[in-house]
């Protein structure tokens, strides 16, 4: 029993949201036979009382209207302590349109029913340990690349020994860059790290910022790249 406590603890603590009880309970009993601990709540709007932040990742499936699964996580997104949480919609939906609005509406990844508790587990396990390299990264007081440093406590942009002046939105797209260096990211996530309010923000204004900041660095702008596919990332 305390082994599987430890395991528990080690690979992280696991909200279920979702309207269809013996979907959730059968899931349960697989991700705590993989070690995590895992909540259920079937009320979406009750799940966001909760305190969030103490999840590694949380989990939804909600169909009903008005409050649907997008609804909840533009929710979970805004919420100051629980924004880091990843979020993974499990859905029956699965054109294209329905799998971007999802990732639109800041889901870490996104899953169309029916699916392989595999495979589900294996995406749990992926983003995961994405979003605890990234805490890891952020930990960090201080990002050099070269020339190029970023002070996250300051928040100031050094480059090759000049003070650089950047909006507030260029300074947290650069931050997230350099710290996840070789790593691409999607417009709609860029967006959610940089903007406060990214339902307001197209992917066109993500572009322009980008393309600014790729001119204030000068030499240093031909690092941030655009790979068809992938999205941006900065890379050495």
């Amino acid at each position: 029993m305390q082994e599987t406590n430890s395991k528990s603890q080690q690979n992280g603590r696991i909200l279920l949201v979702d309207t269809d009880s013996m979907s959730c309970e059968l899931l349960q009993f697989r991700f705590e036979s993989e070690g995590f601990h895992t909540d259920i709540m079937n009320d979406g709007e009750k799940a966001l009382l909760t305190d969030l932040a103490q999840y590694s990742i949380i989990l939804v499936d909600l169909t009903g209207r008005p409050f649907d699964s997008l609804k909840f996580t533009k929710a979970v997104k805004r919420n100051p302590d629980a924004f880091n949480v990843p979020v993974i919609i499990m859905s029956t939906l699965s054109s294209e349109d329905d799998v971007v609005d999802g990732l639109d509406a800041g889901a870490d990844d996104y899953i169309v029913k029916p699916y392989s508790s595999r495979e589900l587990i294996a995406r749990v396990r992926s983003v995961v340990r994405r979003r605890m390299m990234m805490s890891v990264r952020r930990a960090s007081k201080e990002i050099r690349f070269e020339g190029l440093v970023l002070d996250l406590a300051a928040g100031t942009v050094m480059l090759d020994g000049q003070r650089l002046n950047l909006t507030r939105t260029e300074y947290l797209i650069l931050a997230m860059f350099l710290r996840n260096r070789n790593s691409f990211f999607e417009r709609g996530e860029i967006r959610h790290e940089a903007w406060e309010d990214e339902s307001e923000v197209s992917d066109r204004a993500v572009d322009t910022n980008i393309s600014r900041l790729r001119k204030k660095l000068g030499d240093y702008g031909r690092h941030i790249i655009n790979r068809h596919g992938f999205g941006y990332g900065f890379v050495d």
